[in-house]
């Protein structure tokens, strides 16, 4: 199992969408009540935002497991991420020591403790993931109790990344009148991708590409994903297609020294790397303008946190002006996404949004953390229109699903009381705000209907 799939999977190690049954395959016993509790208020001014309706922008799906059996494959992935790719003779003793060390890191993180507080909130029980497991046990129907924690905290939809290389809407847990979809570019950048098509030239590459992603939008989709952040810098150079067709040969002939995640390719010689890295620069630019042609986003991770497999330079989102500025893609109306924030380079996010009407970003995955996420909130609403600014969970589990909105609403009403009573802002102004950031940018930006 690829590292960032198997951590996705468990909502980057979340407790998620767990079996019905403890390990050793006997139910657990249930001591208390597993009906939701009535939602108490959460005021600013005269509007209750637990009765605004909430979209999560940006969601997995993955495989059920226990808490226990998702913890430790949370503890071996990140422990993977967190040494060198490829074979080396210490590899597995260093891994061996290093996944207890990451299991017991990741039980006292805040996505973990927030979870497990949101569960003996809602359904008096302590909160322990002995408990959690109990609650999940009770709902055998994953697409019925998905159903039933999104009308629970009124989430009307959700943007749901597909998993799949092929370009069809998803068949899904979701409900299927509640979710729209997007597509991962990533595996079919890559020379593997080019070699097993036959692909020799960059022209024949381009066209494979953007064929593919004007099915994806014949199809439904809703963006273009690009997790490339995991692997290479996110800034995107302006190549010719001569030299873009010579870097495309020289990756084609390289023999990789490792994988990273399974599919992107690591090369002990850095001008291989470079070649690398041009020709996916040519294609990542025709795919900007095509996307915008197509009324697609382009979605851009952009976050350092938890993940080792993440780099801070590799994340680092100044080299996107070189692309919103491109006159090319700016004629396209190409919109972009940037998600999870651009943590810990939220304050430039900040600025792309104040700068640039046609990009926006989300709060998926820092939703889950919620001193970070005030932090975050009050620099985005502090320099830019609400109208820019999206709720997510990047996470998969009902029950995290429903603690990211939650949290959200309860961190925006502590930011937005400050406008409110301090700032001179009115209670139409903070509603209005409320109302794009927990749903009305998303139903825009990805023309939800739902």
């Amino acid at each position: 199992m690829k590292r960032r799939h198997a951590l996705k999977m468990i909502g980057f190690g979340s407790a998620a969408a767990m079996l019905t049954q403890a390990d050793d395959g006997r139910a657990r016993p249930s001591r208390f009540d597993s009906t939701p509790a009535r939602r108490p208020e959460i005021m600013v001014g005269s509007t209750d935002l637990r009765e605004i309706e909430a979209i999560d922008s940006h969601t997995h799906e993955r495989a059920f497991l226990t808490a226990t059996k998702s913890n430790a494959v949370y503890a071996r992935g990140f422990a993977d991420g967190g040494l060198p790719p490829g074979p080396f003779p210490e590899k597995d003793a260093l891994r061996d020591r290093l996944i207890p060390e990451y299991a017991a890191h990741w039980e006292r993180m805040p996505p973990q403790v927030g979870l497990r507080n949101y569960i003996a909130r809602t359904y008096g029980a302590e909160p322990t993931r002995e408990n959690l497991d109990a609650i999940i046990a009770r709902h055998p129907d994953a697409t019925a109790y998905y159903r039933e924690k999104m009308d629970y905290e009124r989430i009307a939809a959700v943007v749901l990344q597909s998993e799949s290389t092929d370009p069809v809407r998803p068949k899904a847990l979701f409900p299927d009148d509640r979710f729209v979809w997007t597509f991962s570019i990533g595996p079919l950048i890559q020379p593997g991708w080019a070699r097993d098509r036959g692909i020799t030239e960059i022209d024949q590459f381009k066209k494979a590409l953007l064929d593919i992603v004007a099915t994806c939008a014949k199809n439904g989709c809703r963006g273009i994903k690009l997790p490339i952040a995991y692997y290479r810098p996110i800034s995107f150079r302006k190549v010719s297609r001569a030299d873009a067709d010579r870097a495309l040969k020289i990756a084609l002939d390289a023999k990789p020294s490792a994988f990273i995640e399974g599919r992107a390719p690591t090369y002990d010689d850095d001008t291989i790397t470079a070649a690398l890295w041009t020709y996916e620069d040519y294609l990542l630019n025709a795919l900007f303008v095509r996307a915008g042609e197509l009324n697609l986003n382009i979605i851009i991770h952009v976050c350092v946190a938890l993940n080792t497999l993440l780099r801070a330079d590799w994340n680092d989102p100044r080299g996107l002006y070189h692309t919103f500025t491109d006159a090319d893609v700016q004629a396209a109306g190409t919109r972009f996404v940037l998600i999870h924030s651009g943590y810990p380079y939220h304050h430039h996010v900040a600025s792309f949004i104040s700068q640039f009407p046609n990009v926006y970003t989300d709060l998926s995955y820092i939703s889950h953390h919620p001193g970070t996420l005030e932090d975050v909130l009050r620099t985005f609403l502090g320099l830019a229109p609400s109208e820019k600014i999206m709720h997510g969970s990047d996470f998969s589990s009902p029950e995290a699903l429903a603690y990211s909105v939650d949290n959200e609403r309860r961190v925006l009403a502590k930011v937005l009381a400050d406008y409110r009573s301090h700032y001179g802002w009115t209670d139409k102004d903070c509603e209005r705000m409320a109302r794009n950031v927990l749903s009305g940018t998303a139903r825009k930006v990805f023309d939800i209907a739902i």
